[in-house]
């Protein structure tokens, strides 16, 4: 059996999926710290019971790339640890200015529609 099998096979033992594990993280995202980040892929760690989700900072129509990730539990989607905000926008603001072109264009994009 492959490694991805065996995650699989025990992801869905879990009693939470990585979608509710995305929703949990978006919650605090947005109430925490900002509309501009979001949860991306969720990733379970069979051995520490874990799920490691990738923080993303998005614009409208572009995902600008990773700023931080969070830890979230498993078995109850509680969130055991994550990036500092202070990092997070800090992890922004250089992939701001790495991807001001895009950004703009995908504004541009969005815009016409």
């Amino acid at each position: 059996m492959s490694r991805q099998s065996r995650n699989l096979a025990l992801a869905s033992d879990a009693q939470v999926s990585g979608a509710q594990v995305r929703a949990s993280v978006n919650r605090f995202l947005l109430s925490q710290v900002g509309s501009q980040f979001c949860a991306g892929e969720a990733e379970l760690d069979v051995l520490k019971q874990t799920w490691c989700v990738q923080i993303l900072m998005v614009t409208p129509g572009f995902i600008v790339g990773e700023v931080g990730e969070a830890t979230v539990q498993a078995y109850n989607c509680q969130i055991v640890k994550h990036t500092d905000a202070e990092e997070i926008y800090a992890a922004a603001d250089q992939l701001r200015k790495r991807q001001q072109a895009a950004i703009k264009t995908a504004f541009l994009r969005t815009r016409k529609g």
